[in-house]
């Protein structure tokens, strides 16, 4: 089953009995969370055995569903703690902050002509939530084979999920692969007997993580007497950083996706689960800021909506080794990849055509075949240009192709 949650704002404040309910909803998850701790348990069955009659009784003026609701999002915020416990991460109770609600599908109504949410607080008493809708929206909203999953409720916006059976991959008649960088998705294609080199940049991404970096670094000195204050402009910043860069990846992620649904292909990806480095201070806090697997992940989900397949290869020795003789290199700096049996090449295209040449030695990539040497002389591809793919940064970091 894939989820696809949508956000939609509202066209006039949250009504006063809906905010009410939003208060109702977090103090029974608190308490819920109290009385799974004090009785060790997670599942939201098991909360809902334990303390349903107690909190209808304590919650009267709650929709019973809703009752139920609150059970797992307390259930989520208890199996958090409990894994972050096991590892040895002692923390305080966990308990939700910010006003929020969870309903089920059965526990409202969404009109998907006018846009018209009705939520019920308690019996004999609902709302309207009226909704504005773009054309954006109208893609979810008109599209009946997609079922509606659970509403979220904000104090200033709500979000839809949208459900819909995963569809099953077509098969490939050509495979992209990729090799995953701090700048750029650089990668082969191969369809027949034709092979390209292909390159999504994203030079920004790194830009505006260096920016907010120092901003916060800066704040957190000049507010180090005021620590709330620093707190909450640092997250303020984090935000910011966050929804320019979430921005980029997703125009990324479309470009590939388009290249690939347009001609049947198949992606390799790098699967980079565990990558570590104790290099140095400074390295370290690049790779952990590097949201490679965030690109990842976009690209993977939105390639199951479109029945793109994605085959996921161990990148180990990827950027040292030869792919015409099989040797591996002792080191791996410069941008040229340099081999003793006269192989030369872009080091990050020689990374994909061995991610290209694992997938198919596993069998990953049917019954392709191709000759690396068709990649020394050929021209690059681009799938994604930031100049025209994104809209400008208001600071100035737009058209800044390298980090200081």
């Amino acid at each position: 089953m894939l989820v696809k949650g949508v956000v939609f704002y509202l066209e006039s404040d949250l009504p006063p009995d809906a905010k009410l309910l939003l208060e109702d909803f977090r103090l029974a998850v608190n308490n819920a969370i109290r009385a799974g701790l004090q009785a060790r348990v997670t599942s939201r069955n098991a909360l809902n055995k334990l303390a349903y009659k107690d909190f209808r009784r304590e919650h009267p003026r709650m929709y019973a569903q809703h009752l139920v609701s609150a059970f797992e999002v307390a259930g989520s915020a208890l199996k958090i703690h409990r894994k972050r416990f096991r590892k040895g991460a002692t923390g305080r109770i966990p308990f939700v902050k910010r006003l929020m609600m969870k309903a089920e599908n059965q526990a409202y109504k969404l009109d998907r002509k006018s846009g018209i949410i009705d939520l019920p607080i308690r019996a004999g008493c609902h709302v309207e939530l009226r909704l504005i809708v773009s054309q954006y929206h109208r893609k979810y909203l008109d599209d009946m084979a997609l079922s509606l999953g659970s509403l979220t409720v904000l104090p200033d916006r709500v979000i839809v999920a949208f459900r819909k059976d995963a569809p099953k991959p077509y098969s490939p008649d050509s495979v992209i692969s990729l090799d995953t960088n701090e700048r750029s998705l650089d990668g082969v294609f191969v369809e027949g007997d034709v092979g390209k080199a292909i390159k999504a940049e994203f030079p920004e991404v790194a830009i505006i993580q260096q920016r907010h970096h120092d901003r916060r670094k800066r704040l957190q000195r000049k507010k180090a007497h005021d620590r709330r204050t620093s707190r909450n402009l640092c997250r303020r910043e984090g935000a910011r950083e966050h929804r320019r860069i979430d921005y980029r990846l997703h125009q990324v992620a479309d470009s590939v996706l388009k290249f690939a649904e347009e001609r049947k292909s198949a992606i390799v990806l790098e699967d980079l689960k565990g990558i570590k480095s104790n290099r140095s201070k400074e390295l370290n806090r690049r790779l952990s800021m590097w949201p490679r697997r965030k690109l990842h992940q976009i690209i993977e989900y939105k390639a199951q909506w479109k029945r793109v397949p994605v085959i996921k290869v161990n990148p180990k020795n990827s950027s040292r080794t030869c792919p015409i003789c099989g040797r591996i290199q002792d080191s791996r700096m410069g941008a040229e990849f340099e081999c003793e049996c006269g192989w030369r090449l872009d080091r990050h295209i020689n990374a994909s055509i061995n991610l290209l040449q694992t997938a198919i030695s596993k069998g990953m990539a049917g019954g392709l075949r191709f000759n690396p040497g068709a990649f020394q002389h050929d021209v690059m591809m681009i799938l994604y240009d930031p100049m025209t793919g994104a809209r400008s940064e208001p600071n100035g970091t737009s058209g800044i192709v390298g980090v200081t």
